[in-house]
């Protein structure tokens, strides 16, 4: 039910970003409101509380983001909060942010390694998940020390699992296989 009500909340602010060639702003804006939210967890729970009037609530976030928002983002807070939708911003956020990345080419991509990639290496890992999927990639690089080597990616739902653990693994099991 939640990724229902996030969806149609975030297709609403979808299309108005559209028309006012705002998507982007408006998704920096979401995400500077979830981080605001989460670095202070008081000024959440007063932004969803049922305890304080929503009219109070209203004039707590315009003070707090009139300067750091677009007032159609700050009209999209207080219609969250006339509709008891507050605590659904995480959800709204994240489901604008796949609108925006579809609507602009753009997949997320993980890659973990057993070391800490260079810049150089993220760019040429990039390069070579574009040419596959023809979209822009964000990349992020985890790392996860038990891989030993080689690299597992997470790009939308598909796994690559190019990792050195994988391949003994593979090799063990054919290993298996011959001896039996």
């Amino acid at each position: 039910m939640a990724k229902l009500v996030a969806k149609t909340y975030s297709d609403a602010l979808f299309d108005v970003g559209i028309e006012q060639n705002s998507l982007d702003k408006f998704l920096e804006e979401l995400i500077f409101i979830e981080n605001m939210f989460n670095e202070y967890p008081e000024f959440f729970e007063l932004f969803i509380t049922p305890r304080i009037s929503i009219e109070a609530r209203k004039d707590a976030i315009e003070k707090v983001f009139e300067d750091q928002i677009s007032n159609e983002m700050l009209n999209f807070l207080k219609i969250l909060l006339d509709k008891k939708r507050g605590i659904e911003i995480p959800y709204i956020k994240e489901e604008f942010e796949k609108a925006v990345h579809t609507h602009n080419n753009i997949i997320k991509a993980t890659v973990i390694t057993a070391v800490e990639m260079n810049e150089d290496q993220i760019e040429k890992v990039k390069g070579k998940l574009s040419g596959l999927t023809g979209n822009e990639i964000l990349l992020k690089n985890k790392v996860d020390k038990d891989l030993i080597g080689g690299m597992v990616i997470y790009i939308g739902d598909k796994v690559i699992d190019g990792s050195l653990k994988k391949r003994l693994s593979d090799i063990k099991e054919e290993l298996a296989q011959i001896i039996v």
